[in-house]
């Protein structure tokens, strides 16, 4: 089966009739850039999401500074993508196809990161990650930190 590749201008505008606070910036026929406000459950975090056509979406969040856990047993921030200095988060499995272009980036890679957000905000306070996933193999499309 044939993927149905969305267009940059499709997916601006589902982004904006479905999360009007994620504004885009950089907008051109192949690339999009859109940095808003999610607040999943305690916390407003403001992120930005790097979309070029056909390619996998990056995730990072702004600010606040995520925070590490040097000593916890799952890594000091676990399911992100490095650097470590500005990581992007790791928000589905590239290799088990569980994301592809033809799905809306407001109904799949948003959900995702409030998910990934609140699971982020229970480690802070647990110490325990509950979202679940696997960090892909080194030398496959993203190295994750650990």
């Amino acid at each position: 089966m044939e993927t149905r590749l969305i267009l940059v201008q499709d997916q601006v505008a589902s982004m904006k009739a479905t999360w009007p606070a994620l504004k885009p910036r950089q907008e051109t026929f192949e690339s999009v850039k859109w940095v808003g406000n999610l607040r999943p459950q305690f916390q407003s975090y403001t992120i930005c999401i790097v979309y070029r056509l056909a390619e996998a979406p990056v995730v990072k969040v702004l600010s606040p500074k995520l925070i590490r856990l040097p000593k916890n047993e799952e890594g000091h921030l676990p399911r992100v993508y490095p650097p470590a200095n500005d990581p992007s988060l790791c928000l589905y499995d590239p290799a088990a196809d569980e994301w592809d272009p033809s799905m809306l980036l407001s109904q799949s890679i948003v959900l995702w990161t409030l998910d990934w957000l609140s699971c982020y905000e229970l480690w802070l306070m647990t110490g325990r990650w509950t979202g679940g996933g696997r960090h892909p193999s080194i030398g496959t499309e993203h190295e994750a930190i650990q």
